[in-house]
């Protein structure tokens, strides 16, 4: 016998994706995105909410570690001196580590909420 507050359609699996973006971030950095990479290649197959949300996902993965590297090369580049570069690179990677946590946390509760991500729509 069914609740009130029971499902009404079976869940889309959105979550999953989302759960292994954060895990790559904060938890298990290489076995996360692999799992991530996997679920990427092998999303054809699966309903519209989840393909966008692992799309997003894999992008913002991407994205995260090329912002976050090449802002650390371009000081080391600029900025000669051990000190400010060691300074700079750490304020960089932080700032932007939380802003990439902080879009997982808002796309969780999208997925959580059968909602597609908030990513550009032309990339999904």
């Amino acid at each position: 016998m069914q609740y009130s507050g029971a499902r009404k359609k079976p869940a889309s699996g959105a979550v999953v994706p989302v759960v292994w973006y954060l895990l790559n971030l904060l938890a298990t950095p290489v076995i996360g995105f692999l799992v991530l990479l996997w679920l990427f290649l092998n999303s054809s197959g699966t309903n519209e909410l989840r393909r966008a949300h692992t799309r997003a996902a894999m992008f913002m993965s991407l994205l995260g570690f090329i912002l976050i590297s090449s802002g650390i090369v371009i000081s080391w580049v600029f900025i000669g001196d051990v000190g400010h570069f060691g300074t700079f690179a750490l304020v960089w990677a932080i700032a932007l580590h939380t802003g990439f946590v902080l879009w997982g946390m808002i796309s969780l509760a999208q997925a959580m909420s059968e909602k597609m991500p908030y990513f550009p729509a032309k990339w999904l």
